[in-house]
């Protein structure tokens, strides 16, 4: 192994090679990543439970989830790099699929969805004919998305590739989709179906290390991924040095499988847009965007390793822990980084409840676990957007971590977005007059109104347009919709349930593209805060950061934007 260049040396002494760089492989931290994936824990933490009973909120900040009651690390089904199996099915992950397996994945997926849509028909007419919404109708509505909740859950079952990745949105999107189908498609957020360890072994042999075997680069490699989803698996291993690593290793043909399956999506979404409340056409067309990005593992290392160094800089404590990608173990389809124990976000409450911690919604210790959660994540995303200009675009209770410690990991960087100065200043200038909003409202209400109004203007600077229904003050109601969820009443009779005919995003007609992407953070945040009843105001928490942006800059007004449809209809896609 040529450490300068990154490259394998001739097989003649690759084995020296191979060992002597894993024995150089001594630098960067311990702790690391595993993609949507969790460890095993052991259910007997007795001293976790006595301190429950104290504090609740200490078990939180202090117990060790990755430990049993003796202090030792629960071991879990890891076992020596050697011992995989091959066989002819294994070749089958190989294989090419040929274009009469698309034409079939196609018509499979175009006859279910038409079937399940036909199936609402009854209950679409029984609500135009009755004129108004019932109990009875409504059970109806429920009974019938339960019955397609499954259907839908078969068919991604039965189809794997994209589809999954269809399941897991609409598993984390339950403003987009029916609470039936949020729920149904719940299991598929952390796992999907896991590849053959021969195959995982192959993928990592071949396209990192160059036709080393597994075990002169690795001392262990468990066999059972942490997690699997529908473009790539993680691993548990520990290299010859000690260091513990998560290896994403990516599905063998997975790029030609997944979007040929997204473009079927994305043609059967066209053809019944006008059927749905939301756009879901724009949701697959921003998919298969992101989607492109998340096949080079090289990128993601990259994208990684920056808003690691970003988070770090100047020697503080980062306010989120991201791992590392380990030098010289990264290619396209295999992914070596620091490994990161605990537990995702989405799996807490059942991990603390499998060990017999129970946190009550509303109860102190939520309120107290919710803001360190909401604090962490508002100064790890304040230090991309407006320190570093390049933010994680990806995040859901699935990609955020709690570490043993209690403190936050951030994990999975396959989609990263830059955002350009320009815009940046002009979000940090909204941020100030947001926070400058919620300083007047509390002192004199006449002039707080007539600042909400003035964004009307600074919006349309920013290459926001309204539609004629939107009242004067929609744009600071937006603002505070999406920067300030401590309000739960917004200005001019607007609402900020973002599923009432009343938000004002409804009457948006046009907003910058970059804005889109943020929202899917700020509505994470804004998400996580209602549902664990924080009041938390982001443009609150940015005014430090915005103003030493602002400091001695000047913004130059941004024309221009995305399609005038709708912007609520296509929130979380683009043009």
């Amino acid at each position: 192994w040529d450490r300068s260049s990154h490259v394998l040396t001739g097989d003649a002494d690759r084995i020296g090679a191979a060992k002597s760089l894993v024995a150089a492989l001594t630098a960067g931290a311990s702790l690391g990543c595993s993609r949507r994936g969790r460890h095993r824990y052991s259910p007997n933490c007795s001293a976790a439970r006595a301190y429950a009973e104290e504090c609740e909120i200490g078990v939180l900040a202090s117990a060790d989830l990755c430990q049993d009651g003796s202090g030792r690390a629960t071991p879990s089904s890891s076992s020596s790099a050697g011992g995989a199996t091959g066989g002819q099915f294994d070749d089958l992950e190989f294989t090419p699929p040929t274009d009469l397996d698309l034409l079939l994945r196609a018509f499979r997926y175009y006859t279910q969805c038409s079937m399940l849509l036909m199936s609402y028909v009854p209950v679409f007419l029984k609500g135009r004919l009755a004129g108004e919404e019932s109990r009875e109708l409504e059970e109806e509505w429920h009974e019938m998305h339960s019955r397609g909740a499954k259907t839908i859950e078969a068919l991604i079952i039965e189809l794997k590739g994209f589809y999954v990745k269809v399941g897991q949105v609409i598993a984390t999107r339950s403003d987009l989709f029916p609470q039936e189908y949020s729920k149904q498609c719940a299991a598929m957020i952390d796992s999907v179906n896991p590849l053959p360890f021969s195959v995982v072994r192959r993928v990592v042999e071949d396209d990192l290390l160059g036709g080393l075997p597994l075990e002169d680069v690795f001392e262990s490699f468990e066999r059972e991924p942490l997690g699997s989803a529908s473009i790539a698996q993680v691993h548990k291993a520990r290299l010859h040095d000690g260091l513990e690593v998560a290896v994403k290793v990516q599905r063998p043909n997975v790029e030609p499988r997944l979007m040929s399956d997204i473009s079927v999506i994305k043609n059967f979404s066209m053809l019944t847009r006008e059927v749905f409340p939301v756009d879901y056409y724009l949701v697959c067309r921003e998919l298969e965007d992101q989607l492109k990005e998340e096949f080079d593992f090289n990128a993601e290392a990259s994208g990684m390793d920056r808003i690691a160094d970003a988070l770090a800089r100047g020697g503080k404590r980062p306010p989120v822990h991201v791992p590392k990608s380990i030098p010289g173990l990264t290619s396209r389809r295999v992914l070596c980084m620091d490994f990161v124990p605990g537990a995702p976000l989405s799996q807490l409450r059942e991990e603390l409840k499998r060990r017999g911690i129970e946190i009550k919604p509303g109860s102190a210790a939520e309120q107290i676990f919710g803001r360190k959660l909401l604090r962490s994540l508002t100064d790890a995303f304040g230090i991309m957007v407006f320190e570093e200009g390049f933010f994680h675009a990806d995040p859901h209770p699935g990609n955020i971590f709690i570490r043993p410690d209690g403190s936050v990991a951030l994990i999975d960087f396959g989609q990263t977005k830059q955002l350009n100065i320009r815009f940046r200043k002009q979000l940090a200038q909204l941020m100030v007059k947001v926070s400058d909003y919620n300083i007047l409202a509390a002192k004199d209400a006449i002039a707080a109104k007539e600042s909400l109004v003035a964004l009307g203007g600074f919006a349309q600077n920013m290459g926001v347009e309204f539609l004629p229904s939107a009242g004067p003050s929609c744009a600071g109601a937006l603002a505070l919709w999406l920067f300030d969820s401590s309000r739960k009443d917004l200005p001019d009779g607007y609402e900020a349930n973002e599923l009432s005919p009343q938000c004002p995003v409804r009457d948006v007609a046009m907003f910058p593209r970059e804005f889109v992407l943020l929202c899917r953070m700020t509505l994470l945040i804004r998400g996580l805060a209602m549902r664990l009843n924080v009041g938390w105001s982001l443009a609150d928490a940015w005014r430090e950061p915005s103003l030493r942006l602002l400091e001695g800059s000047s913004v130059t007004p941004q024309k221009g934007g995305v399609s005038k449809r709708p912007f609520w209809r296509r929130l979380f896609g683009k043009d």
